[in-house]
């Protein structure tokens, strides 16, 4: 993510110095922006590693982390979760447990940037030592599911994000709902379900309902333009209700939103 930072910082000085010289210089004054310090954001993304183990195909969340025995979660007992309420911080940090997703989120802000077969492998070796004793967990895990290709499991991981507080399941609920986790819901079903991506120059959609759904419907508005999905097994259904005609993508493929748009979903 640091990387992705930099890199995206760098592209739009480049894109400020090219067209917005005068927007570039008042910014630079503003934020007292050194003349190195673009050269030296360089040298820090080209210096950074992503950690990838070649046998698992897999990106292990620090250098050390599969050398550390996996936690013993057969032989912990119910009671003691939440582990963090019940061990210690350098205890659990000597071994393979998570507590909620981190490499996991870090997938989906990077719009699933990799090789899909390094993101199902990591996806399922961090649900093996995943306890998601943090309320923000199961809706990235949700999200990736069905990005991945399954939403049934990403329903599932769902159902326990919109059952969070209704449930009570993390027994805190009397101290205040999980706004962060509602947000979450809204997230695993628009990015999950509804295959959303903000992310590039134009907006992409693709739908993957799982099997408990017919039919899933939202609204986004993406800069000056209102867009409603409606999604089915067979279609894909988007109206344009406010703003100038868009471009979009569906499924991979490019379409001119002027006012609605109808996509047949191919199942051969």
């Amino acid at each position: 993510m640091a990387q992705k930072n930099l890199k995206t910082a760098i592209e739009i000085f480049e894109l400020l110095k090219r067209s917005y010289p005068a927007v570039l210089s008042e910014l630079g004054d503003r934020i007292n922006l050194g003349k190195d310090e673009v050269g030296n954001w360089t040298k820090a993304a080209h210096t950074m590693v992503l950690t990838y183990d070649a046998e698992l195909d897999m990106n292990p969340q620090d250098d050390s982390f599969l050398q550390k025995p996996v936690w013993d979660f057969k032989g912990t007992p119910e009671d003691k979760y939440p582990l963090l309420l019940h061990y210690h911080h350098m205890t659990l940090s000597r071994f393979q447990v998570c507590k909620q997703a981190d490499t996991v989120l870090a997938y989906i802000l990077l719009g699933g940037e990799g090789r899909e077969s390094t993101l199902r492998n990591s996806f399922k070796y961090y649900e093996s030592i995943t306890t998601h004793d943090s309320s923000l967990s199961y809706a990235a895990f949700s999200i990736l599911a069905a990005q991945l290709g399954d939403p049934d499991k990403a329903y599932e991981y769902f159902a326990e994000t919109a059952a969070l507080d209704l449930d009570d399941s993390h027994k805190n609920t009397r101290d205040g709902i999980h706004v962060a986790n509602m947000g979450g819901a809204w997230l695993a079903t628009v990015w999950g379900f509804g295959g959303f991506r903000p992310a590039g120059p134009i907006p992409s959609f693709s739908p993957r309902l799982p099997s408990k759904w017919k039919t899933l419907s939202f609204r986004i508005h993406y800069r000056a333009s209102s867009i409603e999905v409606q999604a089915a097994r067979d279609k894909v259904r988007l109206n344009l209700r406010v703003g100038p005609p868009i471009d979009v993508e569906v499924y991979g493929s490019r379409y001119r939103l002027e006012s609605e748009l109808i996509v047949s979903v191919d199942r051969a």
